[in-house]
This record gives structure tokens, sequence and C-alpha cells, in this order.
């Protein structure tokens, strides 16, 4: 295994890529887990000798038990190539590589294509005419990707070309490989990619039938007018099917074969009839039995277990990125692997859980929103909705509701999370493309290091921030404020909770290679509070308490989810004019696996969802988890935290003994600073005693030799209602960190120990 730096392996997202190191099953789980019919990733291949990325958003098709294959690539509306066998594999949530992508077994295809479009343009031309070459999808005008339909085994693809709609579907029988379509009305001929041979077609039969010298055979036929062969009279070797223009619909059939015998067509297929939702294929219920907790000392909050299903006949991996409620009783979870499950019980008392698989083979979906009964999940390509067009239970329709988002092959570049605002709008994150080794960036595209807000309708796309590096999720506040996670590394010197107004939008979050066109008059937003490495290695999701909700915590409260650390910090902000800072302190729970994501129930229960992988602490492998808010027992951690202009004030609920809270020996301060540059990280600096000569040598090699400046307290006073300390700090000043430890007892003779970890930018 290769050797990486200790803050490296830190990180949120190099936690996820190493997580098969520490996973418990065998290291070939995914050659035997079922994807399904359809898998979704990015494909790497070989074209005439030369590795490719085949389909950087591509659509694996099982044309049976993976002895055959066929890819599609989303983007150009191209079936990429079709072949015997499955794939060599790597990428990073399957074998935890770097850099070594998925590839094809494609020394046998029956057909290939070049990187070109599927569909020719309005001038006869297949050439890439995309706005960023290589990138992203076609011009609306010429096609678009619509999503896909499940029925059984059986896989339909729809999208529209010219404004015309297209079904198509691959199939194969005893070595022919069938592409079958249903086309809608067409204003114009419309010309299809078939194939890129090294060898000249020769076309037969008047257009019905093609072979070359390399032994491709191809024959076509349509039901309505004249499907054509052709062979393109500028690029050698290329073979296309030209359709009329029509009113009508029309059915069309290409049969490929490559071992020396004649390609024949059959029976016709109306896709069509595939579109209404077929049988359910995991009819499997599975059952698990929660178990309830209870505080721990001190703590005001119990855990519940949501335990998983030990066993799945897929041999399907659950690592849980995302889930959101879809009724009281039952919710929706997205793996990293692809697969969506249900699980219902939540009413009763947990002792039996439902589990069902209701979808499989999306790619990489770390965010996952239900909207009106209607379930959204965020991958690496796109924004789905999954469609039950039957009422089975099982999805059958995979509706591409936005992919407007653009993606390379970089191994780090996830999306994370998926959240909707008041007004109906989604929003996600998406990392910036770390190179192996976590220093540095690959290419940077218009799309990273960003977050996405998406209209209601899922037709516009727009950023709202810039300059993120690994955020790990977000949040959506009541007033439509924007918060998220980030994680240490280049131009990020250590974690963070960022935070910003619609107002503020398009904000520029830190990370300069992805410091887009669309910020660059906007200079650095600093964030709400930046946090040590002790606190929080590696950042998950936020999540805002809602009103009408009983948790301890205020309506509108923010909770920050550490991945590294499994733990819930509650945020404590400070408004000083215009300027939002605060800072962070724990809240005593203790968790069965990473905090990545979380959602309140109705009832108050906050419930938190994670996985584990390389550098956290999370005891198990994936946990979901209820936590509740036991009334009984006194809160005791600090409910809210104001800077002074000599010092901080820091507030409880419960009631604090006079004599410890005004005894200067109950508290210890400690300030220091970071150096944001391209380094990767940063070490703790001065803020009273600046060595400018380490600073100056931090933005061109990396230390870690850590300075922390300790703080005087002057005076510590109680407030007359007995909850509030002001603290006089010998010298106040901001400070990029403010570090507050104390050790106080209530009234009643609770103890109350905690640390307050703080960020100020500005004093009164």
């Amino acid at each position: 295994m290769v050797h990486y730096h200790l803050h490296m392996k830190k990180s949120l997202l190099l936690c996820l890529f190493y997580s098969l190191c520490s996973f418990a099953h065998s290291a070939s789980w995914f050659e035997e887990m079922q994807f399904g019919p359809a898998w979704s990733n990015t494909f790497t291949d070989k074209f005439r000798g030369q590795e490719r990325a085949a389909a950087l958003k591509g659509i694996l098709v099982d044309l049976g038990d993976r002895k055959f294959s066929a890819l599609y690539d989303t983007e150009t509306l191209r079936w990429v190539t079709a072949y015997p066998g499955f794939v060599n594999w790597g990428g990073t949530p399957w074998t935890g590589a770097h850099g070594k992508l998925v590839a094809l077994l494609d020394e046998k295809s029956i057909f290939i294509t070049e990187s070109v479009s599927g569909w020719a343009d309005a001038k006869g031309s297949f050439d890439d005419a995309r706005p960023l070459k290589g990138f992203g999808n076609l011009p609306a005008e010429q096609g678009k990707y619509l999503g896909y339909y499940k029925n059984g085994q059986s896989i339909v693809i729809e999208s529209e070309v010219h404004g015309a709609r297209v079904l198509e579907m691959m199939s194969q029988s005893d070595g022919a490989v069938l592409r079958h379509l249903q086309i809608g009305a067409r204003k114009s001929d419309l010309v299809m990619l078939l194939a890129d041979e090294t060898e000249a077609c020769e076309i037969l039969d008047g257009g019905k039938a093609a072979k070359n010298a390399s032994g491709l055979q191809v024959a076509a036929v349509a039901d309505q007018g004249t499907a054509t062969l052709e062979a393109n009279a500028t690029t050698k070797g290329r073979l296309t099917l030209k359709i009329p223009a029509g009113s009508q619909p029309v059915k069309v059939q290409i049969a490929f074969r490559r071992d020396g015998q004649a390609a024949k067509t059959s029976a016709l297929v109306t896709l069509a009839d595939l579109t209404k939702g077929g049988a359910p294929q995991y009819t499997e219920v599975l059952t698990s039995a929660g178990t309830m907790g209870t505080p721990d000392e001190g703590s005001s909050w119990a855990v519940d277990q949501i335990s998983l299903p030990a066993n799945n006949p897929w041999k399907s991996n659950l690592r849980f990125g995302g889930f959101d409620f879809i009724d009281e009783n039952t919710a929706a979870l997205s793996s990293w692997n692809g697969d969506v499950w249900t699980v219902s019980g939540f009413q009763e008392d947990i002792t039996r859980l439902t589990w069902k698989r209701i979808a499989s083979g999306l790619f990489e979906t770390l965010g996952l929103k239900v909207v009106d009964g209607k379930i959204y999940v965020n991958g690496r390509d796109q924004i789905t909705q999954l469609i039950d067009l039957n009422g089975d239970g099982e999805i059958d329709q995979f509706k591409a509701f936005n992919r407007d988002v653009i993606i390379t092959r970089n191994f780090h570049e996830f999306a994370f999370d998926l959240q909707t605002d008041k007004q109906g709008n989604f929003y996600f994150v998406k990392a910036s493309p770390v190179k192996g080794g976590g220093r540095g960036f690959d290419q940077i595209l218009p799309n990273h290091g960003i977050v996405a807000k998406i209209s209601p309708d899922g037709k516009k796309f727009e950023v709202v921030a810039t300059g993120l590096r690994a955020p790990g999720g977000l949040s959506v506040g009541p007033e439509g404020q924007i918060t998220t996670g980030e994680n240490e590394g280049s131009w990020q010197p250590c974690c963070k909770i960022n935070y910003f107004t619609p107002a503020q939008a398009p904000a520029f979050l830190g990370t300069e290679p992805s410091h887009h066109e669309i910020t660059k008059d906007k200079a650095f937003h600093e964030p709400l509070c930046y946090l040590p490495m002790d606190v929080d290695n590696s950042g998950g999701s936020q999540c805002w308490v809602p009103p009408g909700v009983d948790f301890g915590l205020k309506p509108g409260e923010l909770i920050h989810l550490s991945y590294g650390k499994s733990s819930l910090y509650r945020v404590l902000p400070d408004m000083v004019g215009d300027t939002i800072q605060g800072g962070v302190v724990k809240i005593p729970v203790k968790l069965q696996s990473s905090a990545m994501r979380a959602r309140f129930q109705k009832d108050g229960s906050l419930f938190v969802l994670g996985f584990r992988g390389w550098q956290t602490n999370a005891p198990t492998e994936c946990a979901f988890q209820r936590v509740r808010y036991v009334k009984e027992k006194p809160l005791l951690i600090a409910t809210a935290m104001k800077v002074t202009a000599k010092g901080v004030k820091i507030s409880f609920a419960e009631k604090i003994a006079k004599d410890v809270a005004e005894d200067i020996a109950s508290y210890g301060v400690e300030r220091w600073k970071y150096i944001r540059s391209s380094q990767y990280g940063s070490a703790h600096y001065s803020v009273d005693k600046p060595d400018l000569a380490a600073e100056e040598n931090a933005t061109k090699s990396e230390t870690r030799n850590n300075v922390h400046d300790k703080v005087e307290v002057l005076s510590a006073k109680l407030s007359t209602d007995g909850k509030t300390v002001e603290l006089e700090l010998k010298e106040m000043k901001p400070s990029m960190q403010l570090k507050i430890s104390y050790d106080l007892e209530s009234e009643a003779g609770a103890v109350m120990i905690g640390t307050t970890y703080s960020t100020v930018k500005k004093l009164p």
C-alpha cells in the first residue's frame, strides 16, 4: 500500500477511499455483489490500442449473467461497445484504487465506437461539439439523455434526438448482439453511429447489411420506410444507419456479429411495452432487530441502534451515505455502491425493522432527498428521480432529473448530499479533483469544488459557491443559509464550517484552483468556524433543528457532523454587526459509526447515518442511529457563546455553582492561527508572538510544529440568573482558533466539563 502523510489520512474523502481496507468481507466482495441489469459508473477501455475514458457517465448493461456486456455513454448518446465478459476491477469504491478505474473486457468487442456523438448533428457531423470537448452533455438541440426503464432484466434507455423521442435496448443471443430502437415522429432524417472499424465496411443488399475484412457483419431492419446502413464517406471504417424523416413512429433493429456467421435480425420489439413497470426482482424482505439505548453519564441524549440486515441475498455491501424519510414510519437510504433501500418500523419500539432493496446500479449515491413522496438520489453523474410505475415497491424508471454537472475521471471528485430549501430548490456539493497522494489537483473544470443549486423542476443548474476541496456534506437553513463541511488539504488549513447567506452568493470558499469565473471578483469568504484535527478530522453534513421538535436544542440551531470523529457538535454562532462567527461544543453521545448525514423526525428524534473507512474512530462498518432527547436528564453542555470586547460569555441551561464558576482555575484558554496556502493543511502558529519566518516557510513546505498561545483568564463573573459566565481574557483579540476548556458544576451538583472551539473574526 502506498505511504500517506498523516494529515492526508485524516481527510474524509480519503477515508472513504480506503474503506475497503477495513471492510470485514473478503477482498473480492464486489465481484460477488449483484448490481442488477444496469450499472452506472465511469469506465475505461482501449480504442485502437489507446486507453481512454470509454464513458465518464456510462451505463454498463448486463446482457446475461456478466457473460456479455454493453456500454452506453449517457453524455454522447452512443453505444460505446458490446463484448463477451464483464470488467477488470478498479475504482475507488471497489478496490480503493486512486486512479485505476473499472476497465472493460473489450479485447473481443463485437463493435466499438470512437469518442464522438452517437447521433449526427444537423449538418451530418458526429464531431464532438460540446463547449468543453470530451466533457458534459451534447447541445440540447442535438440530443439529451432522459433516463432508463428497468423491466426484469431488460434496460430500455430513453433519449431525445433532434426533437424525436428515442427508446433503445441491447440484447444478445448466441453470440449476436441486437440493438433495438423505437423512434417517434421525426422532422428530419436521423443518422446514428453504429461502429468505428479499422477496415472499411462494404454495404450490401441495398443498405440492409454490411460487412468488412475484420469480420464484422451487420444487418438492419425497420417496420416503417427504410433504415439504411451507410459507410461514412469521410471516416474510414465508420458505419452508420440513416432513418428517414417521418410522422409515424418507427421500430428498428440492428444485428451485429463477429464470429464468421451472418448477422440476422429477429422479430421487432415494441419497447414502449417495457416502460410500464415489470415484475419485481428484489422480492426478499429482510428484517433486523433494533435496540433502544439509554443516556450515558452526563448526557441528555440516548442513542438507539437501527440495526442493518446481517446478510442479504445480493451480497450488497451496505455502506449507506444518504437518507430521508418517506413517512414517519419509513426511510429510504442510498449507498456508495449505488443501492437504494427502504427500512420501516420506527413508530414501534424498533425491535422489528423491515428492509427492502428497491433499486441498484446507481453511480455512488451519497445523497438522497424525498420531496412530496418522490425519491431523488444524487450521484456523481446526476440527480435521479426514482419512480415505481406499477406500485410493486420496486423502482422501474430512473429519470434523469438534472445531469448538468460536469465530471472527469478523477477518483476524488465526489458529489455529496442532497438538500432542498423552502422554495423547493435542490442543493449538493462537489469536491475538487485531488491528485493521488492528496496534494494538488488534476484538471479543474467549471463544476469542481462547488455548491450546486437546481431548480424545483430540475431544468436550471447554477453555482452558488466555488472553492471547495472536499466538503463532505451541506445544509440549507431556514432562511436559505448554506453551510458546508470542508477537509484539510491544499488551500484548506484545517477542517471548518462554511456559512454564507443567499445575499452573499456566489461565495468563494478558499481553494484557489477551483476559484471559478463566477467568483473571480470575490475575496475568500471566511468560515463560521475553523476546527482543529482533534475535533474534526473529516467533516460531514450539517443539520438544522426544525420548529416544533423537542431535542434539547432550540429550533433554528445548527448541528455539525464529524465523519472522522463520529461526533455531533452544537454550533454556537455569534453575530458581531454583520459578521457571523462562532464555535462548537460536543454533544455527548456515542455513535456506532461515522456521522455523515442527519435528519429530524417529527417526534424530535435525530437520525444519524454513516459508514466507516480509513482513519475514523467509528467502531462499526455502517450504522443508522436514532438520537433521542431525554428531558429528565439535565442539559449540561454550553448553550451559547458571545464574544465581548474583553473576552467571552458562555451560557448554559443549568444554573452553575457560583464558587466554581468564578474561580479562574476552572478555565483553560488557548489561541492560535493557521496559514492558508497551497501546502497540505497548516500547522498552528502564535497569534500573540508571530513568527514571520515560520509563517513564510509554511507557504513553501509542510511543517507540523504547533505553537499555541496560553491566554490568561483575568476574571470570571457569573450572571444574576446563574447561567452565564463572563470571562475576561488578557489582551482579547481576533484569532482563527480560540479554545476554552471549562470544568464546572451545576447548583444541583452535576459535573459540567467541556470545551468550546471558536473562530473570532471581530470584536464588538
